[in-house]
């Protein structure tokens, strides 16, 4: 059964055989991982035919009290749906955290990827992306492991 911890393990596991130094990454390398991971690692955890596994690349800022930043992430997501119908969402994956200052002109954007035969078309747009464009070598403030669920 997947779930929002087995999920993680997989890509943490994923990330241990790579030897991968997690705090280390910027955005093209990190792109690249997380795709591999998505072609190359199938999750045998996908118990049923109405599950589907995607890839969800998202930019933009965020702003949690005082502190704000922009975020880069890319995410594998898990969807299983019941036999009632409803839809979990179970995701893994990285984010990179940038300083905000030089970054509010960058719009927000999202592209998702099902289809990991046209995974070439997903990557070309990510690599198209205002901010992957700006941020492909930077480093980060923070780059976080993360994973989650939503019902």
């Amino acid at each position: 059964m997947v779930n929002s911890y087995s999920l993680l393990a997989e890509l943490e596991s994923f990330l241990q055989r790579r030897g991968v130094e997690v705090d280390r990454l910027t955005a093209e390398p990190m792109i690249k991982l997380m795709i591999d991971w998505f072609r190359l690692a199938p999750i045998d955890l996908v118990e049923s035919a109405s599950s589907a596994d995607a890839l969800v690349y998202r930019t933009g800022g965020w702003s949690e009290g005082c502190a704000t930043g922009f975020k880069l992430s890319l995410l594998r997501r898990i969807i299983e749906r019941s036999a009632s119908g409803s839809d979990t969402e179970w995701f893994a994956g990285i984010t990179l955290m940038f300083e905000p200052s030089g970054y509010a002109d960058l719009a927000p954007f999202k592209a998702v990827s099902s289809d990991w035969k046209s995974i070439d078309g997903f990557l070309q747009a990510i690599e198209s992306s205002p901010a992957f464009r700006v941020l492909a070598t930077a480093v980060p403030m923070g780059v976080m492991v993360e994973s989650g669920g939503l019902r």
